[in-house]
């Protein structure tokens, strides 16, 4: 793995289901963020009740804010094999980039957040997160 202060980029991870991909997530962003488990289940729930988290096909994009947080972080998370079936709309998921948000934070860091998403709108660029072959790019 791969990371900075905002950045956390996985090696390509084997997971069988959504659960076991929230449960590694969760995990990390206890340990990253100071959010509970529960508290990131919840929210990310929460976030995909509220409209699709798929951004291009197989690739997820859950983000939330939250003051519970004590710092900005962002997963990459490439899956292989990918997981076939995410929910009823979303299936074939290979890759999961969870953008989480602290309240208030620093104007900086949310510039970097905004120049890291614009950037998935490029494929190449989509493509080497899949492959883990980028870099910290923010």
């Amino acid at each position: 793995m791969k990371h900075d202060q905002l950045f956390n980029i996985y090696k390509e991870q084997n997971f069988s289901s959504k659960e076991e991909i929230l449960t590694f997530l969760s995990k990390e962003s206890c340990k990253y963020t100071g959010i509970s488990n529960i508290e990131f289940k919840n929210e990310i729930l929460k976030r995909e009740e509220q409209g699709s988290i798929e951004i291009a096909p197989g690739v997820l994009l859950p983000h939330f804010e939250s003051s519970s947080f004590i710092k900005s972080k962002i997963f990459i998370l490439p899956i292989k094999p990918e997981i076939k079936e995410w929910n009823e709309e979303i299936q074939n998921v290979h890759l999961v980039i969870a953008i989480l948000l602290k309240t208030d934070e620093d104007s900086s860091i949310k510039q970097k957040i905004t120049q890291f998403t614009r950037k998935l709108a490029d494929d190449e660029y989509l493509d080497r997160l899949m492959n883990a072959e980028t870099k910290n790019n923010n």
